[in-house]
């Protein structure tokens, strides 16, 4: 698609690390500026679920690569 692999890979990295942010709710204002996003979410421990969606996107990275 004419966009370089690194380019991408850096890509599913920021997405990466936006969406484990998220399910493991250690987004803060202070790391969000004006692009904080409070999400109404379970409450409990979702590092087992932080670390599986993590190794989705090193999965894709690694394809990239």
């Amino acid at each position: 698609l004419g966009v370089p692999a690194q380019s991408a890979a850096r890509a599913v990295a920021i997405m990466k690390a936006s969406a484990t942010a998220h399910i493991g709710e250690t987004n803060t204002p202070a790391l969000g500026g004006s692009k904080f996003r409070k999400m109404e979410t379970a409450q409990g421990d979702c590092s087992a679920l932080v670390a599986e969606a993590a190794s989705y996107f090193d999965r894709v990275i690694s394809a990239i690569a």
